[in-house]
């Protein structure tokens, strides 16, 4: 059998529960259904190929995030456009630069574009520290320095001032700035693109949208930093189904801000309820929290009743993340710890 490439032979697939269920809180999806009365391809020419410059779509995009059409461009995803400024930046051997724990796949597109992912640690309570980033990147000299802010799995949000500074002290570097979560709660620094040459906030419509099943995210940049990347974007990268839905959700993107409220209501009630279980509850600004607990096996048992949720062995330490539910789905989830605890 003919192997993979050597660099990428110990990577491991990326699988996700494929189990019934009752509950399903282990992928920080959202229950939204902004878009759940739409009929699908009626207004679709399956025979044509989509806009390969998704143009309607970045015009409203660019409506909603205060910045001009030709500051955008879109992908399958915002971990999509992750992977392509690595690979479009990144030679042999250079260093990206990130926090850990974070996103997994960031350690994945670096070893697949030859690059070597260094792992900052967080605090002991997952909070980070800008300086000793800015400290790291100084010694190393990393191509790219990823910040997932809020982060996953985390929660852990850094202030607006922080990122700030790490992009002032590195502009050597391509600050990836991954902001998928920042809807829940935070302040974005999409507005600050066209004051730093190496800034690319990425966002997506899978969060707050509650669009995962379209997979439309975006990369927004300065508009050289986008020219730049546009050549080694692939055609027709977008779908037309999701850039036209896409395009229908961010007319309704008025209905978003209440959706967002109500997660931020529900994700302090659960928080309340999970402490008063014994569980360890992190500060979260995204829709989903991080806890851990004495027990090592509820991950195990909520699934034998149909509650997904994720389970973060990090540093020989069992955590869970859970994705913040409806009110109902929280007091199922409760009911059932209660039970098992």
């Amino acid at each position: 059998m003919i192997e993979l490439k050597r660099s990428v032979r110990n990577l491991k697939p990326y699988f996700v529960n494929q189990v019934p269920y009752r509950v399903k809180m282990d992928a920080n999806e959202t229950k939204n259904y902004l878009l759940s009365q739409e009929p699908l391809l009626e207004k679709i020419e399956a025979n044509i190929y989509p806009d390969s410059d998704a143009t309607i779509l970045r015009q409203k995009l660019a409506g909603y995030y205060g910045c001009k059409p030709n500051n955008i461009m879109v992908g399958n995803g915002s971990s999509d456009m992750i992977n392509l400024v690595i690979n479009g930046f990144c030679e042999t051997d250079d260093s990206v630069l990130s926090f850990t724990p974070s996103f997994s796949m960031y350690e994945n597109y670096c070893v697949m574009a030859g690059a070597k992912l260094v792992k900052l640690e967080c605090n002991a309570d997952f909070s980070v520290d800008i300086t000793s980033l800015v400290d790291k990147a100084k010694e190393i000299k990393p191509k790219i320095v990823i910040i997932c802010n809020p982060n996953n799995p985390t929660g852990y949000y850094i202030e607006k001032r922080d990122v700030i500074e790490a992009i002032e002290e590195l502009k050597d570097s391509i600050i990836i700035l991954d902001e998928a979560y920042i809807d829940f709660g935070g302040e974005s620094c999409v507005d600050l693109i066209n004051q730093y040459d190496n800034l690319i906030a990425m966002r997506t419509l899978s969060k707050a949208f509650g669009l995962a099943a379209l997979r439309v995210g975006c990369m927004i940049a300065n508009e050289a930093m986008i020219n730049r990347i546009w050549a080694i974007k692939f055609p027709y990268n977008l779908n037309a189904l999701s850039q036209y839905y896409g395009a229908m959700a961010l007319d309704r993107a008025y209905e978003v801000a209440g959706f967002v409220e109500e997660i931020a209501t529900q994700r302090e009630r659960l928080s309340e309820k999970l402490k008063s279980l014994n569980f360890e509850v992190y500060p979260s600004k995204a829709n989903f929290l991080f806890v851990k607990h004495n027990r090592q096996d509820l991950f195990e048992l909520l699934s034998e009743r149909g509650i997904l949720i994720r389970k973060m062995p990090i540093n020989s330490i069992t955590y869970y993340r859970i994705s913040v539910g409806s009110e109902k789905e929280n007091k199922i989830l409760i009911k059932e710890l209660e039970e098992i605890l």
